[in-house]
């Protein structure tokens, strides 16, 4: 799978949710999500300049992978008043030690550091300007040998490496990523960042294993039920309404299966006008179980006649965050088209 996740902070509410096993880790003061400035949808990630952790916005890739991706929207108000500060993006490694550290210096350049602290490049002119959101992609390859690493804004290269050593530990990988935020943990040079559109991935798949350029990430909620309706509603008259929640309200309103096997599918919104092209559909899942014992959900895609199934996931009794990533349409086997995706479902299905 080449698409790792993706976020647009759209479904979370609370930055507590973010915690529920889809961020590792947010600085204590200093991280918000932010209604005011979103590129897409409702809401951005803001780190304010303020925040004492050095681990701002942490987030694991779930293994160890020699080739990682990042793409996002940033949105800042001024370039940083110092150099070595203000990060960008930081590779790390399984310990959380640091490879890689891509930094916005004062006058707008991005610098490579490896480890933070060893210059690797740097842009020949100023690249990143304050009052408006552009896109940054790099992609980094770990080694100690032949790294290369090459980041782009705005869909233009800016800087292009090879050759180098990436990796500031004996770990030729990385395991771990950290967005904007200050690197040292002083905040005392760092600006406000405002972050959305955020995207991640590796080189293991025929799909989304390079550079995606500029994209939104869009979060469709489901809005509407269908035959297939085994779930039990428990607070709203229908199982979709149970589920469609932006800011999600845990008990108040669910879907429960008290057996295995049981079956529930729903339909989607639409995504909006203008969009032409789509790398991808993450389905994510925020559940519990409530008793003892083994209790198992899997979700699939249903596309026409066809469906892909996602990973069977084990529950805890604390509501969690769990992502499937499907980068091709069931009926196809092909990248998804608009139309597709508008008519697609999703069902759930207690599996254990």
């Amino acid at each position: 799978m080449a698409l790792l996740w993706c976020d647009s902070f759209d479904h979370y509410g609370t930055l507590a949710n973010m915690l529920n096993g889809a961020w590792a880790e947010l600085a204590s003061t200093g991280v918000s999500l932010n209604t005011t400035r979103p590129r897409t949808g409702s809401t951005c990630l803001r780190i304010t300049q303020n925040s004492p952790s050095s681990n701002i916005a942490r987030r694991v890739l779930g293994g160890a992978k020699t080739t990682v991706g990042l793409g996002m929207a940033l949105w800042i108000p001024n370039l940083p008043p110092g150099n070595n500060e203000q990060q960008i993006f930081r590779w790390s490694d399984a310990t959380n030690a640091v490879q890689l550290v891509l930094f916005l210096q004062s006058t707008g350049v991005l610098e490579l550091k490896r480890g933070g602290t060893v210059s690797l490049g740097l842009t020949s002119t100023p690249v990143i300007v304050a009052n408006a959101y552009q896109h940054v992609e790099c992609i980094a390859f770990f080694s100690q040998t032949v790294g290369t690493f090459e980041c782009r804004v705005n869909g233009v290269t800016v800087l292009s490496l090879s050759g180098i050593d990436t990796c500031a530990t004996a770990l030729t990988e990385c395991s771990q990523v950290n967005i904007a935020g200050s690197f040292s943990g002083s905040g005392f040079s760092s600006t406000d960042c405002y972050v959305d559109d955020l995207f991640c991935y590796d080189d293991t798949s025929s799909y989304n294993n390079t550079f995606i350029g500029d994209r939104r990430v869009l979060t469709l909620f489901p809005d509407a039920n269908t035959a297939t309706a085994d779930w039990t509603a428990v607070g709203a008259a229908s199982g979709y309404l149970c589920i469609d929640e932006a800011s999600p309200n845990d008990d108040t309103d669910y879907i429960t299966a008290a057996t295995t096997g049981l079956v529930s599918q729903f339909g989607l919104q639409d995504l909006p006008g203008g969009i032409s092209v789509v790398n991808a559909v993450v389905m994510v899942e925020r559940a519990r179980k409530t008793e003892a014992g083994t209790a198992n959900t899997k979700v699939s895609i249903v596309s026409g006649a066809s469906s892909t199934a996602g990973a069977d996931k084990p529950l805890t009794e604390v509501y969690t965050y769990r992502q499937d990533v499907f980068q091709t349409d069931p009926a196809s086997a092909a990248p998804f088209t608009v139309a597709n995706v508008n008519a697609l479902q999703f069902k759930v299905e207690r599996t254990a």
